[in-house]
């Protein structure tokens, strides 16, 4: 069995572990994730991906118990994008985990992002996959450049997320919090380990047209409360959202939920008292 050097992502102890022929076959179009316990490499758990090569494309330290509430109206069969439009290769292989759930956070913010990059004939392949992912429901902005050019310009991308790889060049209001983007790094989980390369981008994009209607719901509900003079709770959104979809919405998907309610639409959400959502 191939071996592969495995590096904390906490702590940055390493070690070797042995990664099965059999799993890394059925895995060919896409990411292997391998759940590394506590005790394996350190004290720490943590998500290793690797390609097809065998290397480590990325580390996730997450929590994937956590659920993704299930809709049958937004599993839809989708037509493919042709590979010279949208080439999921490209992506998964310039675009790392982490940078992806990064720019998720963004967009579901409303924030304005600068992707430092100098491979310069990406560009069009990463401005189609994000339109793409978000169609019809989040608005993006973001922008593609050097890092020469972004060193020029730096100062007109002061209010924009900036970042380069991994990495976090400019964190407007302290943003990104990686202890605190569960239901993102799901979503990003489940995107990665699809093994379907032609279906994981539309998995992604209807994670994401499910998070963008479900808060739709909640401010509506809100505006409607509001002009009732009622008062609004965890209770009475959970409720609603039950009411519409048939669904259960775990603590911690409402929490994301209304964050997006708050940072992207805007509205007004009254303060909210239950423990559980100070996440």
């Amino acid at each position: 069995m191939p071996k592969v050097k495995i590096i904390c992502p906490t702590c940055e102890k390493n070690g070797i572990i042995e990664v099965p022929d059999d799993k890394m076959k059925t895995n060919l179009r896409g990411l292997l994730a391998i759940n590394i316990v506590e005790g394996i490499i350190c004290s720490h758990s943590f998500i290793a991906y690797i390609d097809k090569n065998f290397v480590i494309r990325d580390y996730f330290v997450a929590d994937f118990n956590v659920e993704l509430p299930e809709i049958t109206q937004f599993e839809k069969v989708q037509v493919s994008v042709p590979k010279e439009i949208l080439n999921i290769d490209l992506i998964r292989l310039n675009i790392t985990a982490t940078l992806l759930t990064y720019i998720l956070k963004s967009i579901f913010s409303k924030q304005k992002v600068v992707l430092i990059l100098d491979q310069e004939y990406l560009y069009t392949h990463i401005t189609n996959f994000f339109n793409y992912i978000t169609q019809d429901t989040f608005k993006t902005d973001i922008s593609l450049m050097t890092e020469e050019c972004y060193k020029n310009k730096k100062k007109l991308y002061k209010d924009s997320m900036v970042f380069e790889c991994s990495k976090i060049i400019n964190n407007v209001n302290h943003l990104i919090n990686s202890k605190k983007l569960f239901v993102e790094k799901i979503i990003v989980n489940k995107f990665l380990t699809e093994n379907d390369l032609g279906f994981s981008y539309i998995v992604l994009k209807n994670e994401i047209q499910k998070a963008y209607e479900l808060s739709k719901i909640i401010v509506d509900l809100i505006n409607e409360c509001k002009k009732k003079n009622e008062t609004i709770n965890t209770l009475k959104i959970s409720t609603q959202l039950e009411k519409t979809y048939y669904i259960k919405i775990n603590t911690i998907y409402l929490k994301f939920l209304i964050d997006i309610v708050e940072s992207y639409f805007g509205a007004v959400v009254p303060s909210i008292s239950d423990s559980f959502l100070k996440i």
